[in-house]
């Protein structure tokens, strides 16, 4: 884990630091190590300013510290594809979190992307069953990895579509959310909601996040465009902007289907998440009127009636995890874990689900299933993958 090196947040401003029309004397920062508002600047109402009182530290020497991202070790082989996402979603969240405190931030995106894209090409059934299965802490940095590891998969199989776009989509996938990382975890857990308060961060979210990319160094304009307009909707009623369907840019339109996609897959501490048979089922039903229909039938081809990760019911009665894709969609590799009214087997047994005895039933809830993630991990071990 990172930590800050030798400074720290020092204290809470105080009110005689802020004054409303009047330049700041000092650089804010939240809690987390994330500029609120530079020395300066103006506070420019009481909600501002009561804001950055409730929020805002103050820094000895008025600068944090340099902190350092975790990259990839390339002698480092996990032993699963699991594991590698998980490490992945550490690293995500150091990013997110301390965005203006990396040096060359915008690099330490590219490397990021470079990773994600690379085991996502290597092992994209292990990928799939990860956005099922990897357990998480915070769900801001979680959403991201999932939303950017999707678009991976996704943009392989977009038709002209150059290196140099498919790394800045990915790249806005990773850092769209940024300045909310913190009120997505928290919503996570709320049932209750949102107070007019949330509301006005989520609504704001696209530009302020635009806008910390900038202070970070990004300079990229459609990497900008893209996060500013990933909550735009073909129906008109998206935000900020409330851009027709005309004049949304298609790359901000895959982003915006893959965001939801994996906000539906995604369980919240008090529901679980959608079954994926379900959710794609749901976007699909959706198509030319919200969502473009080859962007649709391109996500529904990726990840397959039964995606990797998620858990079926067999013609025996075993419940069993989707381990790979195969050519015929109805027929994925299955391993199944228990029968329906027993415990979990001590190993996964590979079932043949062509056979009768074998076929896919139905899709079931994860709860269902009744084992760990960690029990599972093994089915996708790190090893090179053979493509469906």
């Amino acid at each position: 884990m990172n930590t800050r090196n030798k400074k720290q947040l020092h204290d809470k401003v105080v009110p005689e630091q802020i004054l409303m029309g009047k330049e700041l004397p000092l650089d804010v920062y939240a809690k987390n190590g994330l500029l609120l508002l530079s020395k300066g600047h103006f506070v420019l109402s009481d909600r501002q300013r009561e804001k950055l009182l409730e929020m805002g530290y103050a820094v000895d020497g008025n600068k944090l510290d340099a902190v350092s991202l975790p990259e990839a070790d390339p002698m480092m082989v996990r032993e699963s594809v699991l594991h590698e996402m998980a490490f992945l979603q550490q690293r995500t969240r150091t990013l997110l979190n301390y965005a203006l405190q990396l040096e060359d931030f915008p690099r330490k995106v590219s490397l990021l992307v470079r990773d994600i894209v690379r085991l996502s090409e290597q092992h994209p059934d292990g990928v799939i069953a990860s956005l099922l299965l990897v357990p998480f802490n915070e769900y801001g940095p979680a959403h991201a990895l999932h939303t950017t590891a999707l678009l991976a998969l996704l943009s392989r199989r977009i038709p002209h579509l150059s290196s140099e776009q498919r790394h800045t989509v990915l790249a806005a996938a990773l850092t769209m959310n940024m300045s909310i990382c913190q009120l997505q975890n928290t919503l996570y857990h709320q049932q209750e909601a949102l107070t007019p308060q949330q509301e006005e961060e989520i609504a704001g979210h696209p530009l302020m996040s635009s806008a910390i990319l900038r202070e970070a160094g990004v300079s990229d304009e459609l990497w900008h465009w893209l996060v500013q307009t990933h909550h735009e909707s073909w129906l008109g009623n998206g935000y900020p902007y409330g851009l027709a369907r005309g004049e949304i840019e298609s790359l901000a339109h895959i982003l915006h289907m893959a965001d939801i996609t994996c906000a539906k897959l995604t369980p919240r501490s008090y529901r679980a998440g959608m079954v994926p048979a379900a959710a794609l089922g749901h976007l699909f039903q959706r198509k030319n009127t919200e969502f473009d229909p080859a962007y649709t039938t391109l996500l529904i081809k990726e990840l397959g009636i039964y995606p990797p990760g998620s858990f079926v019911r067999l013609a025996n009665d075993e419940i069993g995890v989707v381990l790979a894709r195969r050519e015929k969609a109805s027929e994925p590799q299955v391993a199944a874990i228990r029968r329906g009214d027993g415990p979990a087997y001590i190993d996964a047994l590979i079932r043949d689900t062509s056979l009768p005895a074998h076929k896919v039933i139905s899709p079931c809830p994860a709860a269902v299933a009744g084992v760990r993630a960690s029990h599972l991990a093994r089915l996708w071990r790190n090893k090179p993958a053979t493509s469906i």
